[in-house]
């Protein structure tokens, strides 16, 4: 029997064991042929497991433009998909849709299908780069068959842009492993360890992130809400930046200079990339999550409200549809480093608030951010268009849509 054969392409190889690596298993055992396209990093070397885990072709998708090295990796893609013969091309992020989608064309894949992780649409962008990013979005539109965005804000902006049109687009969301982002899953004997580990006593507070080390984080902002917090007299708080700088990123910030800038070096600490990141979220009285709105919806306050904490974070697309403002931690405006740290500092002087919150927070995850439900949008989705797209009774060849995610999506 046919098995129907699907491959993702993405940038960031992290992507594959933090962000799909649950959604291909979901796929396989829906009985889907899935291969993964990637650019080789830290994650793919030969001793990988990941490629043990996965069938993992490496192709390079440099972030920035290299005419030559493009043309090379397009037309790697053209061969592959032509020996494969996938069903299904799944792209991820802004240059593996542009050449997956073009080579998806080019060898007339039936389906062609385009996650939307977050615009780089933005209205503070000069007026010059928002005209780029807006042709590369619709580019990428005429390209693609279907798109799924994240966020629901995303989806008016395509729209209104002209990028596609309403009946091509719909609302995917995102989500996390709720079930392993579960507070009652971390023993207080582990998060004593960790404040051991570093050197935080059981009276201080902790405020924390885990984001790329990228100025449209708002980084510089956490560290400098941080300082205002410490001249309001607010010395014993500790503030934790957990992740890494992407390779040869432009917007890439320097931690260790913004914290001798704001003389932070007794409270901020940078932790580098950790795996253990539902027992530190445990460790966390608070997130502060100052991004710039260049999101899809951030991982990051997803896992701070499944691990109920309660989560500080900017009223930007992507983080307005994680935080819901007074009932699981609060909204503030971006680039407002006084905003953030008056917010921070409400939820540090009232610990039965901070609860209450975290709580909220908890509840709002289970509801909205189970990755499950994201995982039956896809592939509610890659069976409509196996039926419109090449007559194919999809049901025939998979296995049923759980019933649960009737109720669901």
């Amino acid at each position: 029997m046919k098995r129907i054969k699907v491959v993702h392409l993405a940038n960031l190889d992290v992507t594959l064991p933090i962000h799909i690596g649950n959604y291909v298993r979901y796929q396989r055992a829906q009985g889907y042929d899935v291969s993964i396209i990637c650019h080789p990093g830290r994650w793919l070397t030969k001793d990988s497991m990941i490629m043990e885990d996965y069938f993992v072709k490496i192709i390079p998708f440099e972030p920035r433009i290299t005419p030559f090295a493009d043309l090379k990796s397009l037309a790697k893609l053209v061969r592959y998909f032509k020996q494969e013969q996938f069903d299904i091309i799944h792209t991820h992020t802004v240059k593996p849709s542009l050449l997956g989608g073009l080579a998806a064309q080019i060898v007339r894949a039936p389906v062609i299908i385009h996650t939307v992780h977050g615009l780089y649409l933005h209205p503070s962008l000069p007026k010059a780069q928002y005209q780029m990013f807006k042709y590369t979005a619709k580019a990428i539109g005429a390209l693609h068959h279907s798109f799924m965005s994240q966020n629901r804000a995303d989806i008016q902006t395509c729209i209104r842009e002209g990028i596609c049109p309403p009946e091509k687009i719909s609302f995917l969301g995102n989500g996390i492993d709720v079930r392993r982002f579960d507070p009652d899953k971390v023993p207080a004997e582990k998060v004593d360890a960790l404040r051991a580990e570093l050197d935080i006593r059981p009276d201080q507070p902790v405020i924390g992130i885990v984001s790329r080390l990228v100025r449209e984080k708002g980084i510089a902002e956490f560290i400098e809400a941080a300082r205002i917090l410490k001249d309001q007299g607010i010395t014993e708080a500790r503030y934790l930046i957990m992740g890494t700088a992407p390779k040869n990123k432009p917007s890439n910030v320097n931690p260790e200079e913004l914290i001798a800038q704001y003389d932070m070096a007794d409270q901020v600490k940078l932790l580098g990339f950790r795996k253990d990141i539902p027992e530190m979220l445990a460790l966390m009285d608070i997130v502060m999550y100052p991004s710039h709105g260049f999101e899809g919806v951030p991982r990051c306050l997803m896992e701070t409200a499944a691990m109920a904490t309660p989560a500080v974070a900017t009223d930007v697309r992507g983080c307005n549809e994680a935080v819901v403002d007074g009932e699981t931690g609060y909204l503030v405006p971006v680039r407002n480093p006084p905003a953030l740290a008056k917010a921070v500092r409400r939820l540090l002087d009232d610990p039965q608030l901070r609860e209450k919150l975290g709580r909220q927070a908890r509840i709002h995850a289970l509801n909205t951010f189970d990755e499950r439900i994201f995982f039956w949008r896809t592939d509610i989705e890659y069976r409509r268009l196996l039926q419109a797209r090449m007559s194919v009774n999809p049901n025939s060849l998979l296995e049923p849509v759980p019933a649960e995610a009737l109720a669901k999506v």
